[in-house]
């Protein structure tokens, strides 16, 4: 199952509230039904870096960070990276491997992209079209139920039921690419997806 997090470092965004990367990113993912799995802001200090990478590194799923990759001294995320990847060494660990693309890079699960939103977000819509693609040829398959909120009593018993009936398949609420929102299945096959939302349809008319 695709499911992107999300991490945003340094401290314009903690200190004015605004930040344009969450938006982008959560816009550009709603538009093929998906969400973020989660999205951390982390300012620039290396040691709250180095955590944020360490516990995104133990996740399954694909991260997206950008910002910190200034010259110099504010290169706060390339000189954590290597700090990270020497201890990993002194402890027997193999590093996390390493790619360099055009207008990011990878290390381990996560993919790097620079703070200045004209240059990387024009990267992080290439990169995220490539991983969709990849993702895409080994195939989890979506399929959306139209939902409403707030969620009666019924509908989330129903979707408690479905989700015993189909463990592996996942359920989120997420705005569909008209605005309205959605009850997304994700899973490993169109067949258990299909077979999961009209389990919850069948769910729902019984009640």
């Amino acid at each position: 199952m695709f499911s992107l997090g999300l991490i945003v470092t340094g401290d314009y965004a903690l200190a004015t509230g605004a930040d344009r990367h969450v938006a982008f990113a959560a816009s550009l993912l709603a538009r093929s039904g998906q969400g973020l799995a989660w999205a951390w802001l982390i300012p620039a200090d290396r040691v709250q870096i180095a955590a944020a990478l360490y516990e995104a590194w133990q996740r399954s799923n694909p991260v997206a960070c950008f910002g910190g990759l200034g010259d110099g001294v504010d290169d706060h995320v390339r000189a954590t990276i290597a700090a990270l990847q020497a201890g990993r060494e002194a402890v027997g660990l193999s590093k996390q491997p390493e790619r360099e693309e055009e207008g990011c890079f990878e290390c381990g699960n996560i993919v790097f992209f620079h703070g200045n939103p004209v240059a990387s977000h024009t990267a992080f819509e290439r990169w995220l079209v490539g991983r969709r693609d990849q993702m895409n040829a080994t195939g989890p398959a979506v399929e959306q139920l139209r939902w409403t909120l707030p969620e009666t009593a019924a509908a989330i018993d129903a979707r408690r039921v479905t989700k015993q009936a189909f463990p592996a398949i996942g359920q989120r609420l997420i705005a569909a690419a008209d605005g309205a929102l959605a009850l997304s299945f994700t899973g490993p096959s169109k067949g258990k997806v299909q077979a999961a939302r009209k389990r919850l349809q069948r769910e729902l008319d019984r009640r």
